[in-house]
Order: structure tokens, then sequence, then C-alpha cells
């Protein structure tokens, strides 16, 4: 009989995990941050240009999430909650020192592919080039392929607004990959 009753036992739901972890459970916290911490790394590093610190910032969002975990109002929206804190932690960190951009050695590879690797360098510095609410806004709209409304909302701002300024920031990045380009 036990055995029945923990194969009809479901996995716990995100707002079980929340009150697990309000509740001081770190594993539950773990269980919640988990999936998304690739996520969080790597948004990180595109707004501050630097994985150090993009490490930095995203301990800083795990802590400050641990932290206020309590404050969240709706458990079933820890993972947006989550993705402020580290966009947050990542515009502290951008704001506090200058951005460091790192050479990836990675990237020499023979014929097609070191075009394609150049493109991707070239795309990169002049991601840099951009403004931090620029890079953050296409980050939550490109990399995490948030919609619209969830861009809105992530934002605080109209959806009418996303739009306008992501269609700006576009064409500040590809005049920023053109000059790049002409380097």
């Amino acid at each position: 009989m036990g055995m029945e009753a923990a194969l009809e036992q479901s996995p716990p739901t995100t707002a079980d995990l929340v009150a697990a972890a309000v509740r001081g459970d770190r594993q539950a916290f773990a269980a919640l941050v988990e999936p998304d911490l690739p996520a969080a790394f790597g948004t990180a590093r595109i707004v501050t240009g630097s994985s150090a610190d993009a490490s930095d910032a995203v301990q800083e969002a795990l802590l400050s999430s641990w932290q206020g975990l309590d404050s969240l109002r709706d458990p079933d929206k820890f993972r947006p909650w989550f993705r402020q804190h580290v966009v947050r932690a990542a515009l502290r960190a951008a704001k506090r020192r200058g951005r460091v951009v790192e050479l990836d050695m990675s990237i020499a590879s023979p014929g097609d592919e070191l075009d394609l690797a150049v493109d991707r360098r070239t795309l990169a510095r002049a991601f840099d080039r951009l403004e931090a609410g620029d890079r953050v806004l296409l980050t939550l709209h490109h990399f995490w392929d948030l919609p619209v409304a969830e861009t809105a909302a992530h934002l605080g701002i109209p959806e009418g607004t996303v739009k306008s300024r992501v269609h700006y920031a576009m064409e500040r990045l590809r005049a920023a990959f053109a000059a790049e380009e002409r380097r």
C-alpha cells in the first residue's frame, strides 16, 4: 500500500516549493531556481558583458530572491519574479563597473564555422555598444523569447511601449553591427 501511495503522489507544484522555501527549505529553493540558472547566467552575461560580473549578479539575485521570498504574492509567478531579480542585479553590476569584454579563443575553427564565429563576435561587440536598457529589453524579448505581453509585465510598461522600444533597440543594434563590421 505504501508503494501505491508513493506512485499516486504527484511532484510538488511551484506553490508547494515556494511555501517550503519560505519555511527555510533550501532544497525546495534549489528546485525552484535550478531550471532557470543557465538562462539567468546567460542573461546576466549579456547585460553585464562579463562572465565574472554575471556570476556576481546571479549570486546577488539568488540571495535577494531567497531573502525576499516571503514578499512573493503569487507563488505561481516565481519564474518571472526570479527573472526580475536577475535583470535588476545584472543592471546594478553593469552600472557598478565598466563592462569587460573577454576574449573567447574557442571561436577559432575552419571554413564556414570561422565566418559564423566572426559574425557572432561582431554581434557580441555590437550588442555591448547598446545601453543597458536596450540589452535588457532585447534579452527578455529575444533571448528568453518572452511574448510582448509578458515582457511588458516583466518591465512594468505598456505593451505598445515594448513594441516601440524593441523596434528602436533593434535599429540601434543593426547600426552598431554595421559599425563593427566596418572596423
